[in-house]
């Protein structure tokens, strides 16, 4: 089996949540990363928030980052058949 990086997790920070503008522990981020970035030769980088021009938004909850994002859009609804090969 081959070997695969696993994402970092959220880190146990304090941020202004994006949907209520009160500073609360994060629980979720949308993070958009600019069109044509690419981090070939930037050992530099070691998080998002040090790529130029990224847009984070942080949420307090699941709950909040819906409802400002749309219904659905930070759960996963796969079902087994999903990942059956044809």
């Amino acid at each position: 089996m081959p070997r695969y990086k696993k994402s970092k997790p959220i880190p146990d920070i304090r941020r202004k949540c994006h949907g209520t503008g009160r500073v609360l522990k994060v629980d979720r981020r949308y993070i958009q990363i600019p069109a044509g970035f690419e981090c070939r030769g930037k050992k530099s980088i070691t998080d998002y928030e040090q790529i130029p021009g990224v847009i984070i938004e942080n949420y307090s909850s699941l709950e909040v980052a819906e409802q400002m994002r749309g219904e659905g859009s930070f759960t996963n609804n796969y079902t087994e058949d999903d990942f059956i090969r044809p």
